[in-house]
């Protein structure tokens, strides 16, 4: 049986007392759990003195722990890639927001998780942001023009969609562009249902087109949509800027 990472001492404080973890992707949380008998400690005398202790602690525990916490950022980069590459989308998203907890993002940047959209608001669209995807196949993300290129055969571009999915037919709509020269086949699919198109010449890279490329089904609270190739000639797919989902009651 795997033994606790932490014990407690006999006497009625009960104060968690660290021990040195076997494994070491474990360090940041325990680095955590001093924090936290800190200030269960210093909740007891709020005096200036102590509160100056709990400062320093924190401080300290801080610059001991920050190889740890940046080695461990870096086994989440590759974990979140490794995930992506393999399709896992949902695993990769969570790699994600780790990540992002650990190095402080989280509490810099809110709820902006482009991993944790909203739910779903009755009446309005559902937008996928080119920003949002999580990309595996060589697709890059510009992000001054807000798009996705490199589009090859091999590439494809998920989203999580957001809680509250209703089932139903969406009419698809995306922003594009494609040159003449290329283009091909795309599949666009969640968990069950697909829909297949060719992809259509927007006169230049440059130039962008907003359309309905039909309607797809699905199913209530589907948790992802796959943009996917199914042929790609010349030099990719397309461009894309963004997915709008637009319920087919006509509720836009």
């Amino acid at each position: 049986m795997m033994k606790s990472d932490f014990a407690t001492r006999p006497d009625r404080t009960n104060i968690p007392v660290m021990l040195t973890s076997r494994h070491s992707r474990w360090m940041p949380v325990a680095a955590l759990a001093g924090l936290a008998s800190c200030i269960a400690l210093a909740a007891d005398s709020p005096s200036d003195t102590l509160l100056k202790l709990r400062q320093d602690w924190r401080t300290q525990v801080e610059r001991d722990t920050k190889k740890a916490r940046e080695d461990y950022a870096v086994k989440l980069v590759k974990l979140e890639k490794e995930l992506a590459d393999g399709g896992d989308y949902a695993g990769a998203g969570k790699a994600y927001r780790e990540r992002r907890r650990i190095s402080g993002e989280a509490d810099r940047r809110g709820a902006e998780d482009p991993a944790a959209p909203p739910a779903v608001t009755d009446g309005l669209p559902i937008i996928l942001e080119a920003s949002a995807a999580r990309l595996r196949g060589g697709i890059v993300y510009d992000a001054a023009a807000g798009i996705l290129s490199r589009w090859s055969m091999t590439g494809a571009a998920a989203w999580i969609l957001p809680p509250g999915l209703k089932a139903g037919g969406y009419e698809v709509e995306l922003t594009w562009s494609c040159a003449p020269e290329a283009g091909g086949d795309m599949v666009i699919k969640e968990d069950r249902y697909a829909l297949h198109r060719a992809v259509k010449s927007s006169v230049s890279w440059d130039d962008y087109k907003t359309e309905v490329i039909g309607t797809l089904r699905l199913m209530a609270n589907s948790r992802l949509l796959e943009l996917t190739a199914a042929a790609v000639k010349g030099h990719g797919l397309l461009q894309l800027k963004s997915i709008r989902l637009l319920p087919a009651n006509g509720m836009k």
